[in-house]
């Protein structure tokens, strides 16, 4: 008998535990610090992506293969104008920040830029929160895939679970917030619509750009 050595473990879908956190971080790291030279600087960087990500966040799961986490996915919800903060990881994104900024002072612009414009997302974030609009009640504040496991719809049914439990907690849209790195075509074939375009901090042409996309349900 044959055996189908492309064939991969089944995709199951769980909720996250503190015991994922660097296998995320990792994912992360992969997926948008991958020309970081550096092992240190990208997973100081993933595990910053993914703590930021969380303290944002009142839902998370993740995506397993086998027994390898290959996709995360986290959302959280706006009340009174604000993003509700989730204290234990507003907490774990503090610490994780001390030794990220000192390794963005020596680790080069591509370091300082990967970590800068994060924070600059966070900001815009919170501002386009303030407003009040219909699609600023929920906030997907991660939906990654590790580059390995792509094109196996994994994306899209984390996405698909988001936006399910979005309409449950009776949240009139949500948005996302990207950078030049992101994939905006994923978002943009799940009926996300580009919103607002920003240049770098205080308007600086020659720093990256992040990208707000938001959806009403």
């Amino acid at each position: 008998m044959d055996i189908d050595t492309n064939e991969r473990p089944e995709i199951t879908y769980r909720p996250f535990t503190e015991a994922d956190f660097d296998a995320v971080a990792k994912v992360c790291a992969r997926t948008w610090a991958s020309d970081v030279e550096g092992v240190y600087d990208r997973i100081t960087f993933g595990r910053v992506l993914t703590a930021g990500s969380l303290r944002r966040s009142q839902f998370s799961f993740v995506a397993q293969q086998g027994i390898k986490v290959v996709g995360a996915c986290f959302g959280g919800f706006a009340k009174d104008g604000a993003i509700i903060v989730n204290e234990h990881w507003e907490q774990r994104f503090k610490e994780l920040m001390v030794p990220a900024r000192k390794r963005a002072k020596i680790g080069g612009p591509s370091v300082e830029e990967l970590l800068f414009s994060r924070l600059r997302m966070y900001t815009t974030a919170d501002v386009f929160i303030s407003r009040g609009y219909s699609n600023a009640d929920a906030e997907l504040n991660l939906c990654v895939v590790d580059p390995a496991a792509r094109n196996q719809g994994i994306g899209s049914a984390m996405l698909e679970e988001a936006v399910m439990r979005f309409c449950e907690h009776g949240a009139r849209g949500f948005f996302t917030m990207l950078t030049k790195n992101s994939d905006c075509q994923f978002s943009e074939r799940a009926g996300l619509k580009l919103i607002q375009e920003k240049r770098g901090v205080y308007g600086d042409p020659n720093a990256g750009v992040i990208y707000l996309y938001g959806r009403r349900l």
